[in-house]
């Protein structure tokens, strides 16, 4: 359940930044011709920026905890809130969180095809983003995705 958590967790715990040996061209070299690089967690999260998936707007999620997360969230944790969903399920959301107040506090809704930079809430575990990984926002795990998200936001200082 939180595997995204534990894996970009236990990383930035041990090290702050991540090496990768590489050559000149990019590719992953050993030996004289390797150097050392070195990736920044800021290089990875843009603090500013929360993606949910559009899946945690839907039931079992109890849709009040949703918006008191996104409330709590904006503004004091991060800048932007984007909800991300598949193409064809776009409509959906957009009628489903406008119509019971969901949108106050998100900036738009993007496509699961595009990349944008940010700190991730998401059922399963991503391997583009640095991820808070759970089933469903309820009021029992409010306090917990919250902290699990400005944690995130705040190693990218």
């Amino acid at each position: 359940m939180m595997a995204g958590w534990d894996f970009w967790g236990k990383w930035l715990e041990q090290s702050g930044s991540a090496s990768v040996q590489t050559s000149v061209d990019g590719n992953t070299c050993h030996g004289s011709e390797a150097r050392e690089l070195k990736v920044a967690v800021r290089d990875l999260i843009r603090e500013e920026t929360l993606i949910i998936r559009g899946e945690l707007t839907e039931p079992p999620t109890w849709f009040p905890s949703y918006r008191e997360l996104t409330m709590r969230l904006k503004g004091s944790v991060v800048s932007v809130i984007l909800i991300e969903s598949d193409r064809q399920m776009r409509d959906l959301y957009w009628r489903w969180t406008g119509r019971n107040g969901g949108r106050d506090f998100v900036n738009d809704l993007i496509f699961s095809d595009e990349y944008v930079p940010g700190i991730k809430l998401d059922c399963s575990p991503d391997r583009l983003h640095p991820t808070v990984t759970t089933e469903r926002i309820v009021p029992e795990n409010l306090e917990d995705l919250a902290g699990r998200v400005a944690a995130l936001a705040a190693l990218a200082h």
